[in-house]
């Protein structure tokens, strides 16, 4: 396929447009460095997102006012919880001392990101996949496709891979341990007038639920299960999530026409399901020569612990200062180095804690 430019060469190219992506790519930006964002929208998982009320006060350091203005969504103030209790459980203590999280369209999320990424003088190539990188010397060049039979070049310095899971075609990176886990999404249709303002998590015999509120006065849930009992299952994907639903006792009254009639958990009026890896996921590698990986891209936090989005921010900040860092001297590799170690020693500190409340035994 023929090449039909290619750009200007820069400090660092940042693949993927997510939060992780745009934070880092704003972060290098305003710290003095030359950025481009490529970004495809099929990476884009959708669905509400939970931004936890630290993941909240770290994107408001950039922009104070994004969930009111930019990005509004539904304040999440509450818990409730059915973990083998006789009734649910409701608490606000999972919030605290950062206050209250934010649910909200992935969507609408990652565009405004990327718009705040955008002023700050990140220069954002949108719709566009990378289909190649290869080292040329001390630079990376990357094979853009903008379109149908079009191809362009990127030349840069340094390379940031937030692309999640897709990260490990690029680099052959490897999980240091298989998924067991999966969560399977969906939005369960329109609920009612007034939105709630409630995390429902439930606890399963074989999994656990959650459900997000949304603007519309949606619900958007999701099944965390093992891989072998979705592949054991005895019927459609979509039977066996709407069956699985109905024997919830704190989700299924979410499941509640505005007019006050239940609704029939088994109808369309579940939508399309996704799926996405649901425990702790770490890749060998965080970091190499003149590369490094953000957010999903050097490891998946357990889902059942809202912080997907702050472990995200996280490791994008992180990563663009120990960018910021090579740029301005000759030991590139000591701080990349640094950087993959406090990734790990993040994850290996998640991995304690979601082993210590028992969610990988659910």
């Amino acid at each position: 396929m023929a090449q039909s430019g290619s750009r200007q060469s820069i400090d660092a190219v940042v693949v993927g447009g997510g939060p992780a992506g745009a934070i880092c790519a704003l972060t290098l930006a305003r710290g003095g460095a030359r950025v481009s964002l490529v970004h495809w929208d099929g990476y884009s998982i959708g669905g509400i997102e939970l931004v936890s009320g630290r993941a909240r006060r770290l994107i408001e350091q950039h922009c104070p006012d994004f969930f009111l203005q930019v990005a509004p969504g539904i304040e999440v103030n509450e818990t409730v919880s059915l973990w083998g209790t006789p009734g649910p459980v409701r608490s606000s203590a999972m919030f605290n001392p950062w206050g209250a999280g934010v649910a909200l369209e992935r969507e609408l999320l990652d565009r405004a990101l990327r718009n705040l990424a955008s002023t700050a003088g990140v220069s954002v190539i949108p719709d566009t996949k990378v289909v190649g990188i290869a080292r040329r010397s001390d630079r990376w060049e990357l094979s853009l496709r903008l379109g149908e039979g079009e191809d362009e070049l990127l030349h840069a310095r340094f390379v940031v891979l937030a692309t999640g899971r897709a990260a490990a075609r690029f680099f052959d990176q490897t999980p240091m341990a298989e998924s067991s886990q999966i969560a399977l999404m969906a939005s369960l249709g329109q609920q009612s007038d007034a939105p709630g303002h409630a995390l429902h998590v439930e606890a399963m015999d074989n999994g656990w639920w959650y459900a997000l509120p949304a603007a519309d006065g949606r619900h958007f849930a999701g099944f965390c299960t093992s891989r072998e009992v979705v592949k054991q299952r005895d019927a459609s994907l979509r039977d066996f999530f709407s069956r699985e639903l109905h024997r919830t006792r704190l989700l299924t009254p979410l499941m509640t026409s505005a007019e006050g009639n239940p609704c029939n958990t088994r109808s369309a009026r579940i939508s399309r399901i996704t799926g996405r890896t649901a425990d702790v996921r770490p890749f060998s590698k965080a970091a190499g020569e003149g590369w490094i990986a953000v957010g999903d891209a050097a490891f998946a936090p357990d889902a059942l612990s809202g912080m997907g989005i702050e472990l995200a921010i996280e490791s994008a900040q992180r990563g663009a200062h120990a960018l910021l860092e090579a740029i301005r001297t000759a030991g590139q590799h000591d701080v990349f180095a640094a950087y993959e170690d406090s990734i790990h020693a993040r994850a290996m500190r998640h991995h304690e804690t979601a082993v210590a409340y028992r969610y990988r035994e659910l």
